[in-house]
């Protein structure tokens, strides 16, 4: 099947990597749209308005590593605050929690160190959403990623384009069953999401909208916390408690992330009940390369698999933006504010070895 060209200008504009040597900080323990690569910032701007330029802060705040998506986006959002204090002298807090009252307590300790911008993950955004007042209160600039906190407006936000991947994930299903959609089948399918916050609400949106209305819900989606584990058990809950005839009618299986993805083939793989297996097309979001190593045998006959380009190292640019908005710049020739949606790349076998050739995947596993 022919796919989506991957995204040339999202090669070329990505981050550059630095050195990950020296450190100018400390370590805690563990409304318009634009559309933007994944990349390095342009240049700071000239026209920048009353820049500071001396004892310049800026505090990162992210979740603790509790899958390998954010374990890798903590490494890369290190490297990148590490090199860019290397390069232009500020003084930055890299502080990380497991839960959003620990963002909290953070974000408390960071206003009494006075810094000119914040970037925070929020774990929960309606947790978060007094915290992130009183950053904008202190008169700090605060760049949210990835998950919003709905009902709040910050500085800005830049996160991965959610609904897009969920709308192109949806027409590749069209595409991929448009036989069958033809002749007037339905087509049964699962969905497992990551959790309730605004990431696989938005996913799960876009996909709805343009998913065909032949394709029919086989269960309830399933709430996986981003884990394969959990995935695993869930998919052999539902083998093992559904009738035959609604196993080999389940034809497609619709995930939120790449992890989760392996979780459910764990689960198709060791099947041994008595129907016989018909899932033909299983989609995820990440484009990792444990994943893309079993397209070519996913260990479960007449599989197929498809994923979207979303980069732990993306939050490199919440971070280049954090530090463009202390100094009062610009980020990539733009003023700072809004929404900044960071384009995503469909990946299946017809490109599977373009995109490991490209900077884009080197750009992941630089770390």
């Amino acid at each position: 099947m022919k796919t989506r060209k991957l995204l040339c200008a999202a090669v070329a504009l990505m981050l550059v990597m630095g050195a990950l040597t020296g450190c100018g900080g400390t370590q805690a323990p563990a409304g318009s749209a634009a559309s933007a690569a994944p990349s390095a910032a342009a240049p700071a701007s000239s026209d920048s308005k009353e820049a500071p330029t001396e004892n310049i802060r800026i505090g990162v705040i992210m979740p603790s590593a509790t899958h390998g998506f954010t374990g890798e986006s903590i490494q890369h959002a290190e490297a990148e605050i590490k090199k860019l204090a290397e390069e232009r002298g500020f003084e930055y807090k890299f502080l990380t929690a497991e839960e959003a009252s620990g963002q909290v307590t953070h974000v408390e300790t960071l206003l009494t160190w006075e810094p000119q911008a914040i970037v925070m993950w929020p774990i929960e955004g309606d947790a978060l959403r007094s915290a992130a007042q009183s950053i904008l209160d202190a008169n700090i600039k605060l760049v949210i990623y990835d998950r919003l906190i709905e009902g709040f407006t910050p500085t800005a936000e830049i996160m991965g384009d959610n609904e897009t991947i969920g709308k192109m994930t949806g027409e590749y299903f069209n595409k991929f069953f448009a036989d069958d959609l033809a002749a007037g089948k339905k087509i049964s399918y699962l969905e497992f999401m990551g959790d309730s916050s605004t990431v696989p609400k938005q996913r799960s949106d876009g996909f709805k909208s343009t998913i065909n209305e032949a394709f029919v819900v086989a269960n309830e989606p399933y709430s996986t916390g981003w884990q394969r584990q959990t995935a695993m058990e869930q998919m052999e809950n539902w083998l093992n408690t559904s009738d035959a005839a609604k196993i080999e009618e389940l034809r497609a299986i619709f995930t939120h992330d790449d992890e989760v993805v392996l979780g459910v083939l764990d689960a198709l793989k060791n099947y041994s009940g008595p129907a016989k297996l018909s899932v033909k097309l299983l989609s995820g979001v990440g484009g990792r390369k444990e994943n893309i190593a079993t397209f070519a045998d996913p260990g479960v006959e007449g599989l197929k698999q498809v994923t979207y380009m979303f980069s732990p190292s993306m939050i490199r640019n919440a971070v280049q933006m954090g530090v463009n908005a202390a100094y009062g710049e610009q980020y990539n020739g733009k003023d700072i504010g809004g929404l900044v949606l960071i384009d995503t790349v469909e990946i299946d076998e017809s490109n599977l070895a373009e995109y490991e050739a490209s900077d884009l995947f080197k750009e992941r596993y630089s770390i």
